[in-house]
């Protein structure tokens, strides 16, 4: 029992000192309790930003994830024409038998980025963002790469000789602690090390002042975000490539089920400066006791197929020319690009 106090005293030392958030632990939604089930169903309204001449259909979504064996993803998407998102409204599906390899591969930036912030705030993972900023920025470094080597090294050797004596007591008495050191220099230097951040310093992440609030801004060199201060959530962010920028904004933080935090409201600006209004709908996390979510995409699959028997789609030719408004804006059908 002393052994296990002393190793779990280690530990509470080793996070004292970690105060500073890490990139990666910014970007898992820190705000947000941990997930309590493998079946995660976020809905949303996508919606492009009007212009003086068009005005734009909003899109509903269903993004389902299960959590697989070993961390692996599964998703389906299910596209609605209306807001009730009811069977007989829906028009498309899409089902990724392994999720992350997508969306870290897609070379379009404010897709892969729309998708990584659903797995932020849907599975608090920053796996996906993690990978944009490994792509676009120049300063990014990983947990993995800046952890204290010496900090885990002592805890290494710490722990091999709990483990030492547990299954020896008498070879006590050789021993010394790792974390007692033989003489004044070396506990000395012991005490620096118990006393260093977990993680080395980021450079790229400071705390600045705006008016009575602060702020955590971030700057890796093309990649840009800003966070609340206290509550660590994401409020801004920019992704560059070229000369071509993507941005997006974070708003109106809310607890869906009473446990997990999202943003009511996301606008993401696109390559092309058209503004992308996402609002979420609901989120709702199960423990799947049923269908895997292959059979669920199955069955997804043949409701949009019986709704396009019911409705054919016209030959995108013959269309009419779309109505005009009071204001005189035409409304427009139009996937946004933000989604596969």
């Amino acid at each position: 029992m002393r052994k296990l106090l002393s190793l779990a005293l280690f530990f509470t030392t080793l996070n004292i000192y970690a105060v500073a958030p890490s990139v990666e632990g910014l970007f898992r939604n820190p705000n947000s309790q941990d997930l309590d089930g493998n079946l995660i169903v976020l809905k949303a309204m996508i919606e492009r930003e009007a212009t003086e001449e068009e005005y734009f259909k909003p899109s509903f979504y269903k993004f389902i994830f299960s959590i697989e064996a070993e961390q692996r993803v599964k998703f389906l998407q299910v596209e609605y024409s209306e807001g009730k998102m009811s069977n007989d409204e829906v028009v498309s599906t899409l089902f990724l038998n392994n999720f992350f390899p997508k969306v870290k591969n897609d070379e379009l930036i404010e897709r892969s980025l729309f998708y990584s912030l659903l797995t932020m705030y849907g599975l608090n993972s920053s796996e996906a963002i993690s990978s944009i900023l490994k792509r676009y920025s120049m300063n990014y470094i990983s947990n993995k790469d800046s952890l204290n080597k010496e900090k885990l090294d002592l805890f290494d050797k710490y722990k091999k000789y709990l483990t030492a004596v547990k299954e020896n007591e008498d070879i006590k008495e050789e021993l010394t602690s790792p974390l007692e050191g033989e003489d004044e220099e070396a506990k000395k230097k012991i005490q620096e090390i118990r006393s260093s951040s977990m993680y080395s310093e980021n450079k790229a992440l400071k705390l600045v002042k705006e008016g009575r609030n602060f702020f955590l801004n971030l700057d890796l060199g093309g990649v840009s975000a800003k966070f609340t201060n206290e509550e660590h959530r994401l409020v801004r962010m920019k992704v560059s490539k070229g000369t071509s920028d993507v941005e997006s904004f974070f708003s109106d933080y809310i607890l869906f089920n009473g446990r997990h935090e999202l943003p009511k409201h996301i606008m993401i600006k696109d390559q092309s400066n058209i503004n992308y209004n996402v609002r979420f709908l609901g989120l709702s996390i199960f423990n799947n006791t049923g269908d895997d979510l292959a059979k669920r995409a199955l069955r997804y699959k043949k409701i949009e197929e019986e709704n396009l028997a019911k409705n054919p789609k016209k030959d995108l030719m013959s269309q009419e020319e779309p109505v005009a408004n009071a204001k005189g804006q035409k409304l427009i059908t139009q996937k946004p690009v933000l989604v596969y």
